[in-house]
C-alpha cells in the first residue's frame, strides 16, 4: 500500500490534472469509512493547496450493488458543490439527488482504490497522460465512423451490434465540463450500441460487478440487447440470481461497450482497474448514463462484465486483439 508520501502526490496530481479547480471554487471531498481515510485527508489537504474551498465528507459504507439512498445532508452538500471527488464505490453518481446537481452543473470525479491502492497511483503518475488520451480519441474517432462492430474472443464470445449514429464518450479520467461524471485513474472510451441490432454470446471470461474475479467462464445470450439467457456453472448461478433479484428488466439490457486504454491496468476484480486494462472490454448493462444518447434509460441498478483479451472488428478490419491495439491504425505505443 501506498505510503502517505505517495497518497500526497498522488492527491496533489489528481487535483492539479484531473480537478483543475479555480482557486474558491467549492470542491467536496467524499468518502466512506470503509475507505482509507488518510486518502481522504490527503485529497482535502491537496485541494486546500490548489486554493480550492475544500470539505471532507464521511458517510456510512454501502455495499456494491445495492443501491444509494443520499441523505438531505450530503445531497445539500452535493448540491453546493462544483466538484465532487468521490472514492466511494456505491453507485451514487446515478443517485436522483446527484443527478439532480449534475443538471446544476456539478461534476463528479470517481475512483475505487480499495485493494488497488498500488496500481491507482502508477496508473496516474507512471503513465503518459497525453499520449493515452490520443489514443482515446483516436478511439472515438474510429468508432463514430463505425457501422458495425463484431467482438470475439478465444473463450467463444461472438457478438455484433450497429454502432451509427451514436457517438463515443471519451473518460479520460478529468472532469472539465459542467455535469460530467467520470472515473479515474483514465483511460476508457464508451459507446452505447443501437439496442435492437445487438445479437450474439458474451462469454465472461475476466470479472464482472457482482463477484469479482471470474474462475469458470459464463455466457450471457444477447437477442435485440437484451439478455435472453445466462448459461454456465457456479459463478453463471451466481449471475442469474442478482438479475432476478434486481425486479427490474433494464438491468438486462446492454447500455455501453468500453474499451480499457491504460498499460498499467491489469484484472484485479475491481472495475476501476479491469475496465482500463488496455483492449479489454466492458459491457454495461442497467443504468445507462444520459450522455450515452442511447434508449435504456435510469435504473436504479448497473453492471458490468469483463473480457479480457477479445479481439475488436470495425466493419471487418480488427482494431484490437490480444491485449493490444494494432498500430496500424495510428495509435501510440505506451
Amino acid at each position: 500500500m501506498p505510503s502517505n508520501i505517495y497518497w500526497t502526490e498522488f492527491a496533489d496530481a489528481t487535483i492539479r490534472l484531473l480537478v483543475r479547480p479555480e482557486p474558491g471554487d467549492p470542491v467536496l471531498i467524499l468518502a466512506d469509512t470503509g475507505n482509507d481515510l488518510e486518502l481522504a485527508q490527503a485529497f482535502l489537504g491537496a485541494g486546500i493547496r490548489a486554493g480550492a474551498d475544500t470539505g471532507l465528507y464521511i458517510k456510512p459504507r454501502v455495499p456494491i450493488g445495492h443501491g444509494y439512498k443520499v441523505s438531505p445532508i450530503l445531497a445539500a452538500a452535493i448540491g453546493a458543490s462544483k466538484m465532487v471527488l468521490s472514492i466511494c464505490a456505491d453507485a451514487l453518481d446515478s443517485a436522483p439527488e446527484t443527478l439532480a446537481a449534475r443538471e446544476n452543473g456539478t461534476r463528479m470525479l470517481i475512483t475505487d482504490i480499495k485493494g488497488i491502492e498500488d496500481y491507482v497511483v502508477r496508473a496516474l503518475l507512471d503513465v503518459d497522460q497525453e499520449a493515452m488520451a490520443r489514443n482515446a480519441a483516436r478511439v472515438a474517432d474510429l468508432w463514430d465512423k463505425t457501422k458495425v462492430c463484431r467482438i470475439t474472443s478465444p473463450q467463444g464470445t461472438d457478438v455484433s451490434f450497429e454502432l451509427k449514429p451514436r457517438k463515443s464518450v471519451i473518460g479520460d479520467g478529468a472532469i472539465t465540463e459542467d455535469g460530467e461524471v467520470d472515473f479515474f485513474p483514465g483511460a476508457q472510451v464508451s459507446i452505447a450500441p443501437v439496442e435492437e441490432t445487438i445479437n450474439g454470446t458474451i462469454v465472461i471470461d475476466a470479472s464482472d460487478s457482482v463477484q469479482g474475479m471470474v474462475r469458470s467462464p459464463y455466457s450471457f445470450i444477447m437477442k435485440k440487447g437484451v439478455i435472453t439467457a445466462v448459461e454456465g456453472d457456479r459463478e453463471a448461478g451466481v449471475m442469474r440470481n442478482y438479475l432476478e433479484t434486481r425486479d427490474d428488466e433494464t438491468i438486462y439490457k446492454l447500455c455501453h461497450v468500453s474499451i480499457g486504454l491504460n498499460p498499467q491496468a491489469g484484472i484485479s476484480g475491481n472495475m476501476t482497474e479491469d475496465e482500463r486494462m488496455l483492449a479489454a472490454i466492458d459491457f454495461g448493462f442497467g443504468y445507462q448514463n444520459p450522455s450515452f444518447g442511447g434508449m435504456v434509460g435510469l435504473s436504479r441498478w448497473h453492471m458490468d462484465i469483463m473480457l479480457a483479451t477479445p479481439r475488436v472488428y470495425l466493419d471487418g478490419k480488427e482494431m484490437s486483439g490480444g491485449g493490444k491495439l494494432h498500430p496500424a491504425f495510428g495509435f501510440d505505443d505506451l
